[in-house]
């Protein structure tokens, strides 16, 4: 009895050493976002080949693919493929609060298929983003984890570090917009 009592608490102990060193992989992933993770692993590299053939927002569209019908205008939200003269519309257009430049928030929430996450603390692996750095890119994906403090976002995405799908890290900029797929 004496030895089960031992195991029992040295097993606490590493519990609790893990929980402290590594907090986030005790998180609590939602089914559906669980799901959205295991299929953008199966599938990530069948979708983006290679950057060239499918970049980041034609990846967020095929596993999207996966869980619900889009239309072209999903697509086209997804793609932020709106009428504008250059990059910068698309900056006045966040310092104005349209809906266009969030990307695939936008497309989900205006579905009804989506739940726009604004606390950057109840962001969760599996919701996807729609990023921009200022005055310069944007890029989407699916969060793979997230560091609020340090501000770093690993995200499965098509991107051309990763030779099309990959996880990799990116700095997380103050325009940044987060989405959770609903049932």
């Amino acid at each position: 009895m004496k030895e089960i009592c031992l195991l029992v608490a040295s097993m606490i102990g590493c519990f609790s050493n893990a929980q402290q060193n590594q907090p986030d992989s005790l998180v609590l992933v939602p089914k559906l976002n669980q799901q959205v993770l295991d299929t953008a692993i199966k599938y990530g590299r069948t979708i983006s080949p290679s950057y060239e053939s499918s970049v980041c927002t034609e990846f967020v569209i095929g596993v999207l693919g996966h869980f619900m019908e889009l239309t072209s205008e999903d697509t086209v939200n997804i793609r932020i493929d709106q009428p504008r003269e250059n990059l910068k519309e698309v900056y006045r257009q966040m310092e104005e609060g349209s809906p266009y430049p969030t990307g695939v928030v936008h497309a989900l929430v205006s579905k009804g298929r989506g739940i726009e996450i604004v606390d950057r603390k109840e962001v969760l692996p599996g919701d996807f983003v729609q990023f921009w750095y200022p005055n310069s890119w944007g890029h989407c994906g699916i969060v793979s984890k997230i560091d609020v403090e340090n501000k770093v976002l690993w995200l499965h995405s098509s991107y051309p570090s990763t030779e099309g799908y990959g996880v990799q890290p990116f700095h997380m900029p103050d325009y940044c917009y987060f989405v959770r797929l609903k049932e």
